[in-house]
């Protein structure tokens, strides 16, 4: 069997391959697998197969090699296909503004691979579409709300310091909102929109996180907003980049190809770390020596894989926290109602935060006459079974779908880690880990590795950033 696997993936070439769908790939690669083993001495070993990962050894002049515990490369950038529709892990909208990555995307990937798409996001609460962001575009909403949200923000306003500097600045995150918003913005959708979002209270989570993801419009643009004439786009997300094909998966295949497949090694989990011997014992009972190593898992889970850890690590690991995100892929045998690529929900009467649409984005994403959405959930425990008549209840009310008969089929996903929660001992503990790695000639980085809220662009440079610190360091 292995013998003729090996004579199929031979007659492939790897044009064929990258156009192949993620499932058959996924089939393939575990075959040419179990044909290949990792070497038992590399230069530069490398953990997990995600962006970080990917972009640490493609951008790496020396040997090395990457192990990833799935049978996929792409870690949470991936996509997944069912009956006809692709399904990426919720929403992952690429946004290339640093000018060397764009440049290496689009180099590997032609740029008639992506369709540019300019952002279509609204916010649905008190029964009514509002454009993105809530706190510069209130109009729509009831009166006595949008007189609450601007006379909040004009007191706000009037109370700020004429120069701010960070000492003056909120240290938590709702003292934050109101300072900057005022009161009634921070009620009516930052305060409830964001303790759904991180499943904790928004006073729970420090300020630091949020300076280059929350928007701070002007008091003048506060008050367009609210009478309607506020035309500017904000965010760093206002245009993205998207695959006409294939899901955002087929952005991590194409750098796998670069990078070689020969040195990705799938269905590889790092079993234990010994720092002092530098070498790593797989679950198959593979063991590798290293002379550097770099980690894309996740901070928590590859402190706990390493041998004789100190106390005080081991402590700040234990403070590390993440919430979990459970999401739905649906597909519909219509076509949606609303065109946005996404929608925020902040009411606590609805179970769901966050419901986008990839083929709203892209219509290839679903086949012809359907389409499709991705449901972030803020309830994390009540079973689908019994969340579900409600979640239909706010597809009908939304307008998205005028009958449940529409839902073909809803399944449920789970990501563990997937928001970082910045509370008060996330920079210390951190810190902590991240000076005791950097004695150990560790490099942690991507945004599970280095344990942050960053994006898929973010990931790529960390990886660019090691490999160009390996150089220098040689």
């Amino acid at each position: 069997m292995d013998q003729q696997a090996k004579f199929v993936i031979s007659e492939v070439d790897p044009g064929t391959l990258a156009r192949l769908n993620s499932a058959t790939f996924a089939t393939i690669s575990a075959w040419t697998q179990r044909l290949n083993a990792p070497p038992e001495h590399i230069e530069t070993l490398i953990i997990g197969a995600g962006l970080a990962g990917l972009s640490t050894a493609l951008h790496h002049e020396g040997p090395s090699i990457i192990l990833e515990r799935e049978a996929w490369v792409g870690g949470k950038a991936r996509s997944e296909e069912f009956e006809g529709f692709t399904f990426d892990v919720t929403g992952h909208w690429l946004h290339l503004r640093d000018p060397g990555i764009r440049e290496m995307v689009l180099r590997l990937m032609g740029d008639e691979h992506f369709m540019r798409v300019r952002r279509m996001s609204r916010i649905w609460s008190h029964g009514a579409y509002t454009r993105y962001p809530f706190q510069a575009n209130t109009y729509g909403l009831p009166p006595e709300v949008i007189k609450e949200c601007v006379m909040g923000a004009v007191e706000a306003d009037r109370s700020l310091p004429e120069v701010i500097q960070p000492e003056d600045e909120p240290a938590n995150f709702a003292d934050w909102i109101r300072f900057y918003f005022g009161e009634g913005i921070a009620r009516h959708f930052m305060i409830p929109y964001n303790a759904k979002l991180w499943g904790v209270q928004a006073d729970e989570i420090t300020s630091r996180w949020c300076q280059r993801f929350v928007p701070r419009p002007r008091l003048d643009e506060i008050v367009a907003g609210a009478v309607g004439c506020n035309e500017r786009e904000m965010g760093y997300n206002a245009e993205f980049l998207y695959p006409r094909r294939g899901g955002i998966q087929t952005v991590a295949e194409g750098l796998a190809d670069e990078v070689g497949r020969e040195n990705i090694f799938l269905e590889r989990t790092v079993q234990s770390i010994d720092l002092q011997s530098r070498s790593v014992t797989l679950s198959t009972g593979e063991s590798i020596s290293y002379d550097r190593l770099v980690n894309t898992m996740a901070l928590p889970d590859f402190i706990d894989r390493i041998d004789a850890v100190p106390d005080t690590v081991l402590s700040a690991r234990a403070s590390l926290r993440a919430n979990e995100v459970v999401y739905l892929n649906v597909g519909l045998s219509c076509a949606l109602g609303q065109p946005d690529h996404w929608i925020y929900v902040p009411e606590d009467e609805w179970p769901m935060y966050r419901v986008g649409s990839f083929s709203n984005a892209n219509p290839n994403m679903a086949p012809e006459g359907c389409s499709s959405l991705y449901i972030e959930l803020s309830d994390r425990d009540t079973p689908l079974e019994e969340l579900r008549p409600r979640i239909e209840e706010g597809l009908c009310a939304m307008n998205l779908i005028s009958s449940p008969d529409q839902i073909l089929f809803m399944h449920e996903r789970r990501i563990k880690n997937a928001y970082v929660i910045y509370d008060f001992n996330y920079h210390e503990c951190r810190q902590e880990i991240h000076e005791w790695m950097d004695g150990q000639g560790i490099w942690s980085i991507g945004r599970y590795g280095d344990w942050n809220y960053s994006s898929m662009e973010d990931a790529l440079i960390d990886g660019r950033r090691a490999a160009a610190e390996f150089l220098e360091a040689r």
